[in-house]
């Protein structure tokens, strides 16, 4: 049994074609409508459950939807944006704008926002496409009226219109005439637009570049044909599959009378699909994400992806986390769900057909959807190429035969994969452009009011749950260790802010003086502020080299993974520093030598031996430099590469 729907209804006709639909499909629903925005004729009948509210109480529309025991909500129907004077925000609307930043964010900002905090109070939110699925608008001419040569050259030019104020989430439309735009769209709408137009020309409505699709498709019904035709416009062109037609054959019948073309276009925004599996994946995919928005604005994406990807406008298919696993003990217990995961992305990548999937990181993941998505059209880009130079060399091969690119962080992984005939680019590591490297450290100090004499030790035990567990007791204990020998050192934690609550927990119960911090300003002022590091291996060891902090490297995972790696392992090092200079600049103590005497003996020496801490970071420049601090940024190359790969595509 579908769950009881709410039905959060704005103006046009959109509203009661979804209502007509539940009625039809037996579907459970509760209508809240908005006062000045809803079309009261919806509820002409008495089979229709609703309620009436003014749009600013938005605390008593969750009570609303909660006292008919709704599970599930979708946004459909066109808002007219009040000023906020005349919104009169409720307690819960005041919080929302002044954590959202709803003043400053365009319509589907907001309503990115507004999905989140609706989801936030235990709502699912589903798009009305979904609901109904007639309704999407198919490529082709609908009607008997074809559009001309000209016409065909002025959708061109409001397609291109259209897509610029998408980009920066203004509308969804725009008039052309004659090569000429003659209007766009803007708050007061589509209709507003229309008649502001002038005689002749023809109206575009395509989707904005990253559009939240559960709600403000593109929409076109026969009030809008009825407009255009009042307009003296030749025709309309919608998105093919990413705008709705309400009522289409009330559309054709009236676009036929007044005649005027209507047509689905496909509005040739190349489509990126992208997954990364875990926080360094999420940062690398958001930068490439910026590289390839200045490029080509028209550029949509869509994929898995974290924080980082959703500020970059990607609405994750399902949380990131979930594939944030690391190790085959850790993996294991997690497998059906990771299978069925599977199976869902390749699922939407085929229903989406984007011309490129990029992968990022992630392999045990990336790697088994990409090999199911083989036969498909789409260009299949890996980024982060597999440490084939670590272990398990004969994956080179193996790669080769799925993939169709290969981006690479390291200088010498090329001719590894190259030799497959596995086109390889080497872009440089991410780390160098992550700004690691501009902390301020001064004022970090006088934020947490520490003094410049008092030393100050950073602790970074992962990213990953799992690694968490497992590293911050031991470098718990190492603290408590160096607190005794170096009296009055300062512990900072920086962390990420869905893991800073689990953290405090943690060390809430520790006997030294401890500060937990969020976020990248912090965490590179904290490295700048920092005398000595103790860290997970992974990029934030990067990130210390590139701060010039200087660190002790310290790692331990499960006993049974840590004996696969070590049957399979053809390196010494962890650290990509030492990996790079083939030798260790920083010191390494891993698994059984992750103790906590170890550890504190190590930090300690390079606490009190300031020649050995110079020298680390003297050698950990040498590295960076190969790993292309200095030259063009990563994303950067790596956008160039997709670009080109795109265009080849197109040319095709």
């Amino acid at each position: 049994m579908q769950p009881k729907l709410g039905v959060i209804a704005g103006g046009g006709e959109l509203p009661a074609r979804l209502i007509q639909s539940c009625k039809e499909t037996g579907r459970e629903f509760f209508v809240i409508a908005f006062e000045g925005q809803t079309a009261p004729a919806i509820f002409s009948s008495d089979d229709v459950p609703h309620a009436w509210v003014r749009l600013g109480a938005a605390g008593k529309t969750l009570q609303l939807l909660r006292d008919a025991a709704v599970e599930e909500v979708v946004m459909v129907g066109a808002i007219k944006r009040p000023s906020l004077k005349d919104l009169r925000p409720d307690m819960w609307a005041t919080k929302f704008f002044a954590t959202s930043g709803a003043a400053t964010l365009g319509d589907d900002g907001l309503l990115k926002a507004l999905i989140k905090a609706l989801e936030g109070e235990g709502f699912g939110v589903v798009g009305v496409d979904q609901l109904l699925p007639d309704i999407i608008a198919p490529k082709g001419v609908y009607g008997s009226v074809s559009p001309s040569r000209d016409d065909l050259a002025d959708i061109n030019v409001a397609r291109q219109a259209a897509l610029s104020i998408g980009v920066e989430d203004k509308g969804q439309g725009a008039i052309a005439c004659e090569g000429k735009v003659v209007a766009i769209e803007d708050e007061a709408g589509t209709d507003a637009m229309i008649g502001r137009s002038g005689k002749g020309g023809v109206l575009v409505k395509v989707s904005k570049p990253g559009q939240e699709t559960r709600a403000d498709l593109p929409t076109i019904g026969v009030t809008t044909v009825e407009a255009a035709a009042r307009a003296g416009l030749k025709g309309i062109a919608v998105e093919a599959g990413k705008a709705l037609v309400v009522d289409m054959a009330g559309v054709i019948e009236s676009a036929n009378r007044e005649g005027l073309f209507i047509t689905g276009i496909e509005a040739d925004n190349p489509l990126v699909y992208v997954i990364a599996g875990e926080a360094s994946g999420d940062i690398l995919g958001a930068r490439l994400m910026v590289q390839l928005k200045d490029k080509n604005d028209a550029i949509q994406f869509v994929g898995i992806g974290g924080p980082k990807m959703t500020e970059q406008g990607l609405q994750s298919l399902f949380p990131m986390e979930e594939l944030s696993l690391m190790g085959l003990a850790e993996i294991l217990p997690h497998l059906p769900k990771l299978i069925k995961r599977i199976n869902q992305t390749v699922a939407d990548v085929m229903s989406k057909q984007p011309q490129i999937l990029l992968t990022i990181d992630a392999p045990g993941f990336c790697f088994r959807v990409a090999k199911k998505l083989k036969a498909s059209n789409i260009k299949l880009v890996h980024y982060v190429a597999p440490s084939v130079w670590a272990w398990k060399p004969g994956r080179a091969k193996k790669v080769a035969t799925f993939l169709d690119h290969l981006l690479v962080l390291l200088p010498f992984e090329p001719p590894y994969f190259e030799r497959f005939d596995l086109a390889t680019t080497f872009v440089g590591h991410s780390v160098v452009e992550s700004g690691a490297d501009n902390g301020d450290g001064e004022a970090f100090r006088k934020r947490l009011n520490i003094d410049n004499q008092t030393p100050v030790m950073v602790l970074l035990p992962g990213s990953r749950r799992g690694e968490i567990e497992k590293l911050l007791p031991v470098f718990c204990q190492t603290a408590q260790m160096l607190s005794a020998s170096h009296e009055g050192i300062k512990i900072i934690i920086p962390t990420l802010p869905s893991l800073s609550d689990s953290i405090a927990k943690i060390v809430e119960g520790w006997q030294i003086d401890v500060q937990i911090v969020e976020g990248d300003r912090d965490k590179f002022d904290a490295f700048a502020a920092a005398d000595i590091a103790l860290a997970a291996s992974g990029t934030v060891a990067l990130e210390l080299a590139m701060a010039g902090t200087p660190a002790v490297i310290g790692y331990k995972v499960h006993s049974l993974t840590a004996w696969f790696v070590r049957k399979m392992i053809k390196t010494p090092y962890a650290n990509l520093i030492n990996i790079v200079l083939g030798y260790e600049a920083v010191p390494e103590l891993l698994q059984e030598k992750c103790r906590p005497d170890l550890l504190a003996e190590a930090l300690s020496g390079l606490l009190v031996d300031e020649t050995a801490a110079s020298k680390q970071i003297e050698d950990a420049n040498k590295a960076l430099k190969q790993l292309g601090r200095g030259g063009p940024s990563p994303s950067g190359r790596a956008a160039e590469t997709l670009l080109s790969i795109l265009e080849k595509e197109t040319a095709a």
